[in-house]
C-alpha cells in the first residue's frame, strides 16, 4: 500500500470515527435525561457502560491515528 492510500485510508476512519461519538453522547444524554441511575434497569444501565467504553476506545483510536500522521 502507497503512503498516499495509507494517509486517505486513516482520514477515512478517523472521519467515521468523529460521526460515531455524537449519537452516542446523545443516548448518553436521553439516559439522564431520563432519571438518575438508581431509576434505570440493569440493562439500561449496562448499555450505558458499554456506550462509555466504546466513546474511550474510540478516542483512544483517534489519537492512534493523531500519532501517525
Amino acid at each position: 500500500m502507497s503512503d498516499k492510500e495509507d494517509i486517505s485510508l486513516r482520514n477515512d476512519r478517523s472521519s467515521q470515527i468523529r460521526n460515531e461519538p455524537a449519537q452516542l453522547y446523545n443516548e448518553q444524554t436521553e439516559f439522564y435525561g431520563n432519571g438518575a441511575r438508581a431509576k434505570h434497569m440493569e440493562t439500561e444501565i449496562a448499555e450505558y457502560e458499554k456506550r462509555h467504553e466504546r466513546i474511550r476506545g474510540l478516542f483512544a483510536e483517534l489519537d492512534e491515528l493523531r500519532k501517525a500522521e
